[in-house]
Parts: C-alpha cells; structure tokens; sequence
C-alpha cells in the first residue's frame, strides 16, 4: 500500500502536469512552422508538413493518451456535484435510509436491468409482464441481508475472484483429506452401518436378530450393491459415506430409472418441441396463448398424436403457453403406452420465470392445504412456484380437461396421474401433486434437477412417497438455497480472512500454469494461513464477527430460520470416472446442503442431454461395492514438501494442460504460415507503375518474378504484351535486363530467406500442437521462442531484400508502392512477433512444471488401499 498510494499520488499531481506541456509545445511548433508558409515564404527550402512524418502519429498518441487521463479531473467534479445535489431532498425524494432502503434500491435498478434486457431482446427473452412493483421485493431483501447488512464490508471484484477461486481449491483439499482418512480407517468404516439405508433395501440388515443370523448363516449373503461418497457435514467438512446404488434385481430402482427415462422427454420437449409442433401442425401456424380439443374429442387417441416430435405415443389434450409472473406453460397428455395421463409443467425460460425462481421466500401452506384437502398447517413451500401452482391449479378446474378424462365415461378413468417437470417446472410439478394429491392418491412426480429450496424438512420426507427427483452429478440449481448461500458466504469470508500473502501474488498463484489438484494442500499452504490461526485483531475480522451476530439474531426471529430441501426421494447421477458413465443412487436431501465450486456446475443443468444419460444410464448388479468418489481429485500419497516428480508428461489429445493459450498460439501460428506460404508463391511485393504522355504500364513484382498487371495507352504501343495481358496471373522471370543488374543474386538470397522462414513456422506450429497433449519442459519453451523470433528474422530479411529488387523504382515516370504479397508478409511478421511474447511468458511460468520422472509410492497410498477395500469386499 505505501508503494502504490505513492505512485497513485504522483500520477494525479505531478505526471498530469507533462500532457499540458506536451500539448503548449505542439502548438507552438505547428505555429513556429506556418509563420512562414512553412518555409515557403522566405524562398527557401519548403519544410515537410507534419503529417508527414512519423513523429506526428506518436505525437497524437501521447496527446490522446494523456487526454483521457487528464479526464479524470473532471470526473472527480462530476462526482463532487452529483454528490451535492443527493443532499437536497428535491433531487432524490424517493432515496430511503436503512436496510430497507437499500432494498428498495436495489429492486428498481435490478427491475431496469430486466426491463432493459427485454427490450434488447426486442420481447424474445419475455419480460412483458414485470411491472418492477414488488416482485423482486423478497430477492432484494435476502440480497441485503446476505451481502449488505448494517455492517459494511470492504470488499472489491478483485476480492471476490480470488476468493472464490481459493474457495474451490479448499473445497478440493478437503475431498483430499477425507480420502485419505478413509483409506487409514478402511477397516472401521466398513464395520460402519451404512448411512441412510432403508431396512427393506439392505440385506443383511445392521443389527439382525439371532433368528435372522441362523437364517443368514443358512442361506448365502447377498448385499446390495453400494458405493462411497463424499458428503459435506455441519463443519465444512467431508465425510465418506456409502449409499445404496440402483440396481436391476430390485423393482424399486428399476422402476424408477425406467420411468424417469420415459417421463424425461416430455420436460425437455415442453420448452421448444412441443410448442412447434402444436402451432405448426394442430393450429396452421396461428400463435396462441393456449390450445384446447373440444369436450367431445378427448377420448379419441386418433387425433393430435405427437408423432412428429417423436412421441408416437402421446396425444395432446390441452395445452397452455401464457407466460407471466403468475402464469406458467404447461400441457395434458394422454400416454397410451404407459397408460398414464401426463401434466408436464415447463422451466425457465424468460424473464418473468427467473424472477419466479428469485422468490424463493418460504410461504405457508395452511390456507392451500384447507382447499386442496392435505395438511398444510406449518409447512412451507417455494412463494414463487406455490403462486404459479395456484394458477394451474385453477386452470385446470376451469379448463375442465381433467375432470373429463377422469369422469365416469371416459376410457382413460383409471389410468393414474403423472407430473413432471424439469428445473423450475420440477418445483411446480411437486407442489401442484401435493396440491392434487387428496384428489388422485395413487399419482406419481417426477422432478428432474429441481431446486434446492421446494418443501420444509418434514414436508420433503412425506412427498417420498410420490415424488421422485433426479439430480446430476455437480448440478448447481438442487443446490441452491438461502442457508446455503449463507454457509457459501461464511466459507467465503473464512477463506479471504486466511490469506497470508498480498493480493497481487494470490492473483499469479491462482493464475500458475498448470496448476495440479494432486497437490492442492501444498498449493493451498502457500497463500492461506491454517484455519486455527486466522488473526482475529483485524478490522476485516471485526466486520466478519459483526456480520455473523447480526445474521444469526435475524435469521432467529424471521421466517428464514425455515430451511427448504428438495422434495422425495433423490436419484443423485454421478461421473465417477469422468467419460459420462454415470452410476445412479439414492441419495439423502442432506447431501445437497452445500454450494459445490466446480467447473461442470452449470452445464450439467442441461435438460437435454439428461434425457440420454438417463436413457443409457446402467444399473449395478448385486454383491459389487464400487469405490467411486463424486468430483474427488486425484490425490498422491506424499503428504510433506514440494510437489514430488509428476509422471504425467503425456495427456489426453486436447487437454490442454497450459490452458487456452497454446491452443490460440497454434490457431495463430495456422493463419501467420497460411500467409506467408500464400505471400512467397506470389509476385506483387510491390506494385511499380510507368507512366508516360503515351502509355500506362502497371506490374507486379516479386522477389524473382513479375507480371504485368495493366497497360493503357493511345497508340498501340502495348501490342508486344498482350500475350502477357491475356496471363496477368502467372508470374514470369524477371528480364535479362535486370538479371544483368544484378537482381537474381538478390533474388536467389530472398527466396532463401523466405523459405527458411516458412520452414521454421510449420516446425514451430508442429510443436504449438504437440503442447496440447505433452507437457513441454522449460527449455523446450525456450527453444520454441527462439524459432518463432528466428521467423520473424528471416521474414524480415526477405522484405528487405524485396525493397533491394525495387531500387530500379527511382527510375524517371517510375511509382512504386506496397503490393498485397508484402503486406501479408508485415502481417505474418506481426503475427510471429506476438507468438514469440506469448511463447517466452509460457517458459517463464512454466518452470515449476519441468519434466517428472518417478513415483514416491508409500504403504499408506490411497490407491492402494482403495484397491484393498473392494479384493476384501
């Protein structure tokens, strides 16, 4: 801080003074020179105008770059003058002091970020319908309470990168460790009881009885099929926990996979698919808000069929697509291959949708509860999603669709109910079947990646029983939560309150290339102090304990003590290996109380391509235990020191192991030896124009060869070139004329040149490519910078050999000027310029990834002890 407060100083006082006196001095030397025309005036030599030399474009330079600076001045008065004004009330008479100020602030700016987006959108993305009066009121007040209480924090954007980055690597480290505590204790986790078993799911029970062990000794054991997971515990810690896999003996998992791959289609197709097809094929292209068959035609299965999207089984019944903050798309269907009646409810997809998804306010349900006939009386569900639900919920009452296929004529009275949805269409499909339940016992939900904040604790236990929800690997949306945005912030505020080095070294250190998870506690150790040694004399301290005791009283007297889950039961898919084999089991509500830093975190919320990796999904057999840990890191089994030799000196084709630059590199080194291959196969270095009273001759010149471009004149003395005219693209030798002086020496040492350089930038593009799969050591890096600078040398010789070939240019009626071939050659030069700065930073920061050779094995390797584990098993 003392140095850079200093410089900062010296900036606004002292260095603004130089443009001012660059400015005085421009002027009086423009004037200096037009005294006198410029020299012509006095009869003597005419002085060159300014804008002729080189030193003007440097002199504009400076003054446009110390103009913008000098604007700074300005600014500050600008802020000075706004500042006064917001003192008088007249001014600013809806600004409101306190929290709740700053809450109704908030919600307008954000409301014309949303009324703005619409309008960018031209209405695409929605957004016709928020009026920016209240329906952000619940977000903007969480928003305040979560990063601006009473208690002011000094963070800045550069505080939050870094700290959310070291986030993701302490989250990392953690996983390390309780891998490794794992295998130390291998022995006494599996004399463990397994975590969350269902007694009628797990066989040989935990605790059997002695009739149950005879039995058992009798018969042989079968075990259900399990794996071990790493879950997130009240501490900010990990455990390993072993669940229960789905597999293909137990109808329970069949089932459930089965359907939720037949019912996922229906909530990925209701976005974009089904609307189509409807306005397309059941409506001749006319857009509307909803489509309904009439009363009479809902028992033919002939008609309104959804073959044309690939549902040859499905019959359209009903169908809304009105879009609001109440109002929510969703369709009736008839499955005749399941024999079900299916309600699909749509997910985000506009505007008014994610600010649905913002009004994540626990609301009670005593009053839905009275009407729709359950127990509601404390219990608490989603705001946002129960008022959509209201909506439907009384759409479909008023459409009279349902009421018709479940009455007493219909062939359809016995088919069951089901609901479905994906992300905020899975958060109202689960509250409007709670809501419909009394009516249809025996209807089924299944809510695919819905979020993390549905039902309360006891309310998510009961809705097990018809309610089924699928979660992807990292997903970040069954994750979200108010408590956990909390946690998330608390974590968030330990890290930046850990770190023990400046901030401009955090930045580089998280900026290393390539960076190894194998050794994330080392790395980690290097910028955070350990969590027991956080200083606590800090103002940053200070404002953190404020912060969490004023948080802690108002979450105890406000509705957000409520903590929401994930409805039902929970098919948590897991990547264990990487290359989308995804092992499916029963996961607890617990395991998703905590916000996961990872790079997959939102691409795996795609609805599309769950559809395939449920459909492809394979079920474990029986008496397998599977050591497979969700997003672990790899881990090594030294413990101590620096990194140890990493053998890893060959990856994966394209996995970048120094990240995007080599891969820009490679792409620019392509474009640069396209160029100049292209540049010395052609003959117009420059373009040499002879004019004369009778004729013009425009020709092309090359290193050794030429050709004739042009040629006008008034007499006919073009007749001996025409048959060079009529093949004004090939290139010709040059004449014996100029052979005689001297160019086809010149010519011979250009093409060399030439071709040395082009050689040079295919090798060093060959090793740009190879820097994707290998990893390079230091010197290697280094040899790579100097063949692309040895490029840019030899590229820079050919030009001035070509501007050697053009010397006859001085010659009476002669013009020269640059052709395409020369600049396509500047050009690549540029280019062979910038890979060699980009190659000599990849050698600077690529040292401490010079090339490993042996592993440090040791008794205790995790590895080896998972390995173990599953020949003991």
């Amino acid at each position: 801080d003392v140095y850079l407060r200093n410089l900062i100083k010296f900036k606004m006082f002292v260095s603004n003074i130089y443009p001012f006196v660059l400015v005085a001095l421009g002027v009086y030397y423009i004037y200096d020179m037009r005294k006198d025309n410029y020299g012509c005036g006095t009869g003597g030599e005419p002085l060159p105008p300014p804008d002729e030399t080189p030193y003007y474009g440097l002199f504009c330079c400076l003054i446009v770059t110390y103009a913008v600076e000098v604007l700074f001045w300005p600014a500050v008065l600008a802020n000075k003058i706004i500042k006064l004004l917001r003192m008088n009330r007249f001014f600013d008479r809806r600004r409101v002091e306190g929290r709740g100020g700053k809450a109704e602030r908030f919600e307008r700016k954000f409301g014309l970020i949303l009324k703005m987006l619409s309008c960018i959108t031209r209405g695409k993305a929605g957004g016709q319908d928020l009026k920016n009066k209240g329906e952000l009121k619940e977000f903007a007040s969480h928003v305040m309470c979560l990063l601006n209480n009473e208690t002011k924090l000094d963070l800045v954007l550069s505080d939050i990168y870094c700290g959310m980055r070291m986030l993701s690597n302490v989250q990392a480290e953690r996983k390390v460790e309780a891998i490794k505590k794992m295998a130390r204790t291998n022995k006494a986790l599996r004399k463990q009881a397994r975590t969350n078993g269902n007694e009628h799911e797990s066989w040989p029970p935990n605790n059997p009885s002695k009739n149950e062990q005879a039995d058992t000794a009798a018969a042989p054991v079968r075990r259900r099929a399990s794996m071990f997971v790493l879950q997130m515990q009240d501490k900010s810690t990990y455990d390993v926990c072993e669940r229960d896999v789905l597999q293909e003996s137990i109808d329970i998992d069949q089932t459930a996979i089965s359907d939720g791959a037949h019912f996922v289609k229906y909530a990925s197709y209701i976005y974009v698919a089904l609307p189509t097809c409807v306005i397309d094929n059941f409506m001749d292209g006319e857009v509307c808000s909803s489509f309904k068959r009439g009363i009479d035609t809902l028992f033919s299965l002939d008609e309104f069929r959804l073959s044309n999207i690939g549902l040859e089984h499905a019959v359209l019944c009903y169908a809304n697509f009105e879009n609001g903050i109440v109002a929510t798309p969703y369709s009736i269907i008839v499955d005749d291959e399941m024999e079900v009646i299916v309600i699909v409810v749509r997910g985000t997809r506009s505007l008014e949708d994610l600010v649905v998804d913002l009004q994540f306010v626990p609301e009670s349900l005593e009053k839905v509860g009275r009407v729709c006939g359950f127990q509601g009386e404390g219990h608490y569900c989603h705001k946002g999603f129960l008022a959509r639900c209201k909506w439907m919920y009384n759409d479909i009452k008023k459409s009279k669709v349902l009421k018709t296929l479940y009455s007493e004529q219909s062939p359809f009275k016995d088919y069951p109910l089901v609901l479905c949805g994906h992300s905020l269409g899975a958060g109202c499909a689960s509250i409007l079947a709670l809501m419909l339940r009394a009516s249809f016992p025996s209807l089924r939900c299944f809510a695919y990646e819905p979020p993390g904040c549905i039902f309360d604790d006891d309310l998510s236990e009961y809705c097990a029983e018809f309610i089924t929800s699928f979660v992807r690997h990292d997903d970040l949306v069954p994750r979200l939560s108010y408590h956990n945005f909390e946690t998330l912030r608390d974590e968030f505020l330990n890290v930046l309150a850990r770190i023990k080095v400046p901030k401009i070294q955090l930045f580089w250190h998280l900026r290393e290339t390539p960076y190894s998870e194998r050794f994330v506690s080392v790395n980690n150790a290097k910028v955070l102090r350990p969590l027991e040694n956080i200083p606590s004399n800090t103002s940053f301290s200070e404002q953190v304990e404020r912060l969490r005791a004023e948080r802690a009283k108002k979450n105890m007297s406000g509705i957000n003590r409520v903590q929401l889950f994930i409805p039902g039961k929970i098919v948590h898919l897991v990547d264990t290996s990487g290359n989308g084999n995804y092992i499916p089991y029963w996961a607890p509500k617990e395991e998703f109380n905590q916000l996961e830093i990872s790079k997959r975190m939102y691409a795996d919320h795609d609805i599309h391509s769950l559809v395939d990796i449920i459909r492809n999904t394979q079920l474990g057999g029986a008496n397998t235990v599977s050591l497979a840990f969700n997003d672990a890191p790899q881990i090594d089994s030294v413990d101590d020191g620096e990194p140890v030799a990493d053998i890893r000196l060959f990856t994966s084709c394209c996995s970048n192991p120094y990240g995007k630059l080599p891969m820009l590199l490679w792409f620019l080194g392509l474009v640069a030896t396209s160029i100049s291959t292209e540049a010395a196969t052609g003959c117009d270095f420059a373009l040499a124009t002879y004019s004369d009273s009778n004729a013009t001759i425009i020709a092309g010149l090359g290193i050794s060869t030429y050709h004739i471009r042009n040629c006008t004149t008034q007499a006919g003395q073009c007749d001996g070139l025409m048959h060079y005219l009529n093949k004004n693209d090939e290139c010709r030798p040059y004449l014996p004329k100029q052979e005689e002086k001297g160019h086809g020496a010149r010519a011979s040492v250009g093409t060399i040149f030439l071709a040395i350089s082009v050689g040079l930038g295919w090798l060093s593009v060959f090793m740009l490519m190879l820097s994707m799969c290998y990893i390079y050591r230091q010197r290697t890096w280094w040899i790579l910078t100097v063949l692309l600078l040895a490029t840019c040398l030899c590229h820079g010789l050919s030009l001035l050999v070509m501007g050697e070939i053009t010397t006859f240019c001085a010659e009476p009626n002669m013009h020269c000027s640059m052709g395409s071939s020369g600049i396509k050659l500047i050009t690549a030069n540029c280019i062979w310029f910038i890979m060699a700065i980009g190659s000599g930073y990849l050698a600077k920061v690529g040292k401490k990834s010079e090339g490993r050779s042996e592993i440090v094995e040791d008794s205790n390797d995790p590895p080896k002890a998972l390995q173990q584990m599953e020949q003991e098993n």
